[in-house]
């Protein structure tokens, strides 16, 4: 890796950083809690964060684009209005509504693990999971063959190809300059899957 990289997990009070010096520079980081709460306006723990990242490691918070990545598992996140809410606010990751800090959300049914899955399955879109330990699970089983450490830049091309078969399916428009728009009707169209069938299509926006 020929940039900066800082890290911070969740649960250590440490911040990690590679040996290198870069002008890019890449930074993630564990919000407090694994709940989607811990990114409310409400909560001060990124603010804080932010601060360390400005004053001590002199990242460009304010100049960076900023994603959220999140499960959507019906175990771990409960309040859908919040959800809701916050699919409305973080819709750019540079810069938000009335001066609102950058961030976007990138949803991911109903876990992270539909991304990994999707860089090395075909037709994912067509799996159903009802929770994230399912995907797990499933990853498992599969003789090595989908991990993490094997992903690659094919692999990525495949998961992205993989991304926008589900938003060919669901007749969604896919517009980069409209991330909040298309994560609305993601979340409502697998919310409506959900109520009827308590699965959810595999799928991630990252």
């Amino acid at each position: 890796m020929g940039y900066e990289y800082i890290e911070k997990r969740r649960n250590n009070a440490e911040f990690f950083k590679n040996r290198n010096r870069s002008t890019s520079k890449v930074a993630v980081i564990n919000t407090e809690e694994s709940n989607i709460s811990s990114i409310s306006d409400k909560n001060d723990y990124l603010d804080r964060i932010f601060e360390i990242l400005i004053s001590e490691y002199d990242f460009p918070v304010d100049n960076t684009a900023i994603y959220y990545i999140f499960d959507r598992d019906p175990k771990s996140n409960l309040d859908k209005g919040l959800i809701r809410k916050l699919i409305g606010q973080l819709k750019n990751a540079y810069e938000n509504y009335n001066g609102q800090r950058g961030g976007v959300l990138l949803l991911s049914c109903p876990s992270i693990g539909a991304y990994i899955v999707s860089n090395f399955i075909d037709d994912t879109y067509l799996m159903e999971f009802d929770i994230g330990n399912k995907v797990k699970e499933y990853i498992a089983t599969q003789n090595r063959e989908v991990q993490l450490n094997r992903i690659t830049t094919e692999t990525l091309e495949r998961a992205a190809n993989e991304m926008m078969k589900y938003f060919e399916a669901e007749k969604i428009d896919f517009c980069i300059d409209n991330i909040g728009q298309m994560n609305r009707e993601v979340f409502e169209r697998q919310e409506a899957k959900y109520r009827k069938e308590r699965v959810y299509n595999l799928v991630s926006l990252l």
